[in-house]
């Protein structure tokens, strides 16, 4: 099967969705799929323009298309690259994150041509992807057109919810049956498939020095949905029972200056060492995680966390806040620790108490890496998209192309 995986923004480029399209490309291609990235080409980063990735049984492809510093001129010339590359290179199915321009280029010309198109929303809430067609620039035109996808894949309940009130309230219409659909001839056809991330060999192990300067780590982007004050607002109380406890923030993002005036003015020293570290992006962070002794996700809205997903796989204990998309994955005393979102004091009285009883965060953080290996390794999440798609290649080779 030929696919062609889209998304504007690509490794080394790398936020949680880019990381988890990049975890799905390689493991497609290894089930024996041929994979064809198209993403943008990013001014002044030198990347090959085409790259071939070394793939046991399949083959994968990069193609970084031409784009442009200047905002608007840069989203129109990719859009326009986009559209003449599948005018030259014909595919069985595009798979598209994120519904926006891409997904409007994916969707016209895969009507246009006769190939199967399917989304996928990366997020919920105010910054998700139906909520940006409300307010972004074409994002109503982008909506209408994202509606006559074949399929979409849902990786959380909220943006599954969000998809199906969409379809309620506008004006989607479903362009394809197929066997197996959970809606009926005037729903959309909504698939949940979770994200998957691949599962170390190696598990996590508590250092034997841990007490003396016990560590937590943060692994995303400095963005104000990761509720990232909320965690630096209960430091200090963590600090009180633990003065030498470190908070580790790796990532980058708009937030890094007022998290670093917010810890000073909470009176932390922040820098290599100190109270509170901001090391920038980290480029393993599964191997930065083995440093630590707790992973905390603050967060106010997640669809499915990859950071929250490869702690887990890799065996570490965690902290996350108890919003939708953690609770997913997430089950409190199980396989970690859920607090609510907002409260930096019962934040700071459970990351002390997961330190305080280390034994039961320690065989906690086992049973969330046995989950991961059960039902969101990146290999059986591949088959489950590969499954998808042969119904849908096979569905729309049965029926005549749909047109404009």
């Amino acid at each position: 099967m030929k696919l062609a995986l889209v998304t504007r923004r690509y490794p080394p480029l790398i936020g949680g969705a880019e990381k988890v399209l990049s975890y799905l490309a390689s493991a497609l291609a290894a089930e024996g799929a041929d994979v064809t990235v198209l993403t943008s080409q990013a001014p002044a980063q030198g990347l090959p323009a085409r790259e071939e990735v070394p793939i046991t049984h399949g083959r994968l492809t990069i193609e970084r298309l031409a784009t442009s510093r200047l905002r608007f001129v840069g989203t129109w010339l990719y859009m326009r690259n986009l559209a003449a590359w599948f005018a030259r290179n014909p595919v069985d199915l595009a798979y598209v994150s994120m519904l926006k321009h891409d997904a409007y280029v994916a969707v016209t010309t895969g009507r246009r041509l006769g190939f199967p198109v399917v989304l996928r929303p990366e997020g919920a809430g105010a910054t998700g992807d139906v909520a940006w067609q409300g307010w972004g620039n074409f994002g109503r035109k982008i909506g209408r057109r994202c509606r006559q996808a074949d399929a979409f894949v849902a990786i959380s309940r909220a943006i599954e919810d969000e998809l199906r009130e969409s379809w309620r309230s506008g004006t989607m219409r479903s362009n394809v049956r197929v066997e197996g659909s959970d809606g009926d001839a005037n729903g959309p056809r909504i698939v949940s498939i979770p994200n998957g991330v691949p599962v170390p060999p190696v598990v996590w192990q508590r250092r034997p020095d841990w007490r003396s300067a016990p560590r937590a780590a943060f692994v995303g982007r400095l963005a104000p949905e990761k509720g990232l004050d909320t965690l630096v607002d209960a430091w200090p109380a963590v600090r009180v029972t633990h003065p030498t406890a470190r908070l580790i923030l790796i990532g980058e993002g708009p937030e890094r200056p007022a998290i670093e005036a917010r810890a000073r003015a909470l009176g932390l020293s922040v820098g290599p060492g100190e109270a509170v570290e901001l090391p920038g992006v980290a480029a393993d962070p599964t191997a930065a995680l083995r440093g630590v002794d707790l992973f905390v996700l603050p967060s106010r809205e997640e669809g499915m966390s990859i950071a929250l997903l490869e702690a887990m796989a890799l065996g570490v204990p965690l902290v996350a806040s108890s919003i939708p998309g953690n609770r997913r994955i997430v089950s409190d005393f199980k396989h970690g620790r859920l607090v609510p979102s907002d409260d930096p004091e019962a934040l700071a009285r459970v990351i002390n108490e997961q330190w305080a009883a280390f034994d039961r965060a320690f065989h906690m953080s086992r049973a969330a890496r046995s989950r991961v290996e059960q039902e969101f390794s990146i290999r059986s999440v591949a088959r489950r998209h590969l499954k998808l798609f042969a119904e849908l290649v096979d569905a729309r080779r049965r029926r005549p192309t749909g047109g404009s």
